[in-house]
């Protein structure tokens, strides 16, 4: 189970209210330190998923506040471990199920003449103190389902997440362009087109290990969700000067060198299919679903560069060749798969809960979602049926 301290900083005259939201959220292990200038810090444990309730509850009460702040940090251990929820829940179930039982074998039996029922041994029965730790969540309870509207809770049915401004901090920083993440992108170009020209596919995985292209991909769909307009530019732009950045590397290479159409790792990339759309739909998905569980983007960043750097550098390359069809067939590869990234993304964000904490921004959100869906969906029927009408679907063949 993955922890995280959080520190929160308020006034002595928020100390009382803080304190009653930690009981309501039902976190038991905090402690609290006297600051200077009258300030308090309390200290929480908490759990890494399924937190923004509780997030949501501090700034909704305390953000008014000059003195209030929120510290996030990871935890590596803690002993006593924190109870298991899950367990708790068990033992509690069981301890409820032999309580009523015991009262109706009471009932049914009934006192008896002479009979003392305070000796009973039965009735010296006591029950087990509650551990400490976080109570256990039922799926009645309203921190397991999602309120209509509401972006502070998540669904019961799907994986806990973490919270909401965890998740917007490692987007962020990932989804900004300075000179490393074009650098990188460069180098990325550099060895995939070399993989493309040699046909060799070890090198083409390099070269998608290295590539950082999951950042803005992801931060594009992320701002969707949000309805946060100034990160949907940067991502956006982000994006955009990465795929300009390979696209230029490659068709430089093309310029330069000979590219043989029906090469091994270049002719297979020349148009969009239906295992492309599939691929592209999985990498998005899983990019969104490893962000969301504090997983980094390590390996799933393979996956989303899959879908989009070889395709990209097989168009520059081809297109610099002269190579015009099998360019465009390779240029519209690289739109289907951003098409299906972004979409996929987007969906699986919403899926898992994420919303803005007030309702203007969730209006703003609202739109930015349809108005994302509308695009991405009309693009990707575009795609499908340039794939169904001009290639059949097929994938190329020599």
């Amino acid at each position: 189970m993955s922890l995280r301290l959080l520190k929160i900083l308020v006034s002595e005259d928020q100390c009382d209210r803080l304190l009653e939201i930690l009981e309501e959220q039902q976190v038991s292990v905090h402690w609290s330190t006297q600051l200077d200038g009258n300030r308090i810090a309390v200290d929480a444990v908490i759990d890494a998923a399924g937190n923004e309730p509780l997030m949501d509850a501090l700034q909704e009460n305390l953000s008014g506040n000059d003195d209030f702040r929120l510290l996030f940090f990871e935890l590596q251990a803690t002993l006593p471990r924190l109870a298991d929820p899950e367990k708790e829940a068990e033992e509690e179930a069981d301890e409820e199920s032999d309580d009523t039982e015991e009262a109706d074998s009471h009932e049914d039996r009934g006192p008896h003449r002479g009979e003392n029922r305070g000796s009973d041994p039965d009735d010296s029965r006591r029950r087990k103190p509650r551990r400490g730790g976080p109570h256990p969540a039922t799926p009645g309870d309203p921190g397991d389902f999602i309120r209509k509207g509401s972006s502070s809770q998540e669904r019961w049915w799907f994986p806990k997440r973490i919270n909401r401004e965890e998740l917007y901090t490692d987007v962020a920083e990932m989804a900004r362009s300075d000179p490393n993440y074009i650098l990188m992108t460069a180098l990325s170009a550099v060895v995939a087109t070399a993989g493309l020209l040699l046909g060799d596919g070890a090198v083409i995985i390099g070269a998608m290990v290295i590539a950082p292209l999951i950042g803005p991909s992801m931060g594009v769909a992320f701002a969707t969700t949000l309805g946060d307009i100034e990160m949907g530019w940067k991502s956006l732009l982000a994006s955009l000067s990465g795929v300009a950045t390979a696209f230029v590397v490659s068709l430089l290479a093309g310029l330069t060198m000979t590219v043989d159409p029906e090469g091994a790792e270049i002719f297979g990339r020349t148009r969009l299919t239906f295992e492309h759309v599939a691929l592209a739909l999985a990498a998005g998905a899983a990019g969104a679903l490893a962000l969301t569980q504090g997983k980094g983007a390590g390996l799933v960043g393979v996956m989303v560069a899959v879908a989009l750097l070889p395709p990209l550098a097989n168009a520059g390359l081809l297109l610099g060749d002269g190579h015009v069809t099998e360019g465009l067939g390779a240029l519209v590869l690289v739109v289907g798969n951003v098409v299906c990234v972004n979409l996929a993304a987007t969906a699986t964000f919403l899926l898992m809960g994420v919303r803005p904490n007030t309702w203007w921004e969730d209006t703003v959100r609202k739109r930015a979602v349809w108005l994302a869906a509308l695009l991405w969906g009309l693009m990707l029927a575009a795609l499908l049926a340039i794939v169904w009408f001009t290639w059949g679907g097929e994938a190329p063949s020599l």
